[in-house]
């Protein structure tokens, strides 16, 4: 956890009354207030973004991470987190908006929304962004090591390479694993077909015996050498890049899944006004652009699109043509029944 310390203020002394207009009680309240609870994925935000926003705003943040959309939903969904701001992908949106769990945006203090581009304002996830903003968004892919995969990386026949056995991974969520195994049977990612699913999980417990491990933290294990092919997020694999040209990104053959990271709001924010000015925050031009050039996904956010580094903007991998992105589509709200059997699904391979 990061935690930002926040200056103590110096106060007179306190009037003898104790209500609640005295000094005292007004420094509390303040101090109460000048505070906000984040849960963020790891390695996702750049360096600067919350000194940053501290220093703009006198808010202090209090930054934990998680690794996994369903372990970020059981805190939330237990009630007693007390996070301001949370950062679920698109698919765990729609679930937690069947459950009641978020509160909508106040677009009146969130000046910067006008930035946002227009694909990212009619997605049908959230038309008008009435619940969620994005944070950033990318693609699944294959990350993997030129000098130690011994062969191509084209699609996922990439498993079957020798080098790749017991050094490879899947991503440990379950539309994405369930994807990968839908994707190499030729099926849709977004099927409601249970023997669709079923082949898939099939699939994968076959593939599973040829995995290191299934996890989404990838990006010190593609660095280090310790995994040589893993099915992984497109900005995870960028930021490995960075650390090591070793490491390459390759969008399969067969196709993979678009997703959007999502800043929302839980129901029970204890400051949610402070929540919505971190928002703002991160819609401005600068922050966003910062933001962007430092996790190395897609931008959602025009007006800092002049302030990326320009290789970001030009890579292919990072911003698809319009032909790719056809197979690449947002993961599909399918539904509490049909999410449930890719639930079971999952936990069938994972277990199995």
């Amino acid at each position: 956890m990061t935690f930002f310390a926040l200056a103590a203020c110096g106060v007179g002394e306190a009037p003898t009354n104790s209500g609640p207009t005295s000094a005292a009680a007004k420094a509390k309240n303040l101090k109460d207030e000048l505070k906000l609870n984040f849960y963020n994925w790891t390695d996702y935000i750049a360096k600067d973004t919350l000194p940053g926003f501290q220093t703009a705003t006198g808010i202090q943040v209090t930054y934990d991470n998680f690794s996994t959309n369903d372990e970020m939903e059981a805190k939330i969904a237990s009630g007693s987190a007390g996070y301001d701001l949370v950062v679920p992908s698109d698919n765990f949106l729609r679930r937690f908006l069947r459950s009641g769990l978020l509160q909508p945006l106040d677009h009146s203090s969130l000046p910067n929304l006008k930035n946002l581009e227009k694909r990212f304002v009619e997605a049908d996830y959230d038309a008008g962004n009435k619940y969620s903003v994005p944070w950033a968004w990318g693609t699944t892919g294959l990350a993997y090591s030129k000098s130690q995969i011994g062969g191509d990386v084209t699609g996922f026949a990439a498993y079957d390479l020798p080098n790749a056995q017991g050094r490879s991974t899947i991503l440990d969520e379950a539309r994405d694993g369930m994807a990968l195994g839908l994707l190499k049977l030729g099926h849709d990612p977004n099927t409601t077909d249970p023997e669709q699913i079923d082949d898939a999980a099939n699939f994968l417990l076959s593939l599973k015996k040829k995995l290191g491990q299934i996890t989404s933290d990838v990006i010190e294990p593609l660095t280090s050498g310790q995994v040589r092919l893993a099915q992984a997020y497109s900005g995870d694999a960028f930021q490995a890049r960075e650390t090591s040209e070793d490491v390459a990104y390759a969008i399969p053959a067969e196709g993979g899944l678009s997703y959007v990271d999502l800043l929302v709001i839980p129901k029970d924010a204890p400051h949610a006004e402070n929540a919505h000015k971190f928002i703002d925050f991160i819609l401005g031009a600068e922050t966003g652009a910062a933001l962007s050039n430092a996790v190395r996904y897609g931008s959602p956010n025009a007006a800092a699109k002049p302030l990326i580094d320009k290789e970001l903007l030009d890579d292919p991998l990072v911003y698809p043509s319009e032909e790719q992105l056809k197979k690449l589509p947002f993961t599909k709200d399918l539904g509490g029944d049909v999410e449930a059997r890719y639930a079971d699904a999952w936990t069938k391979v994972k277990t199995g």
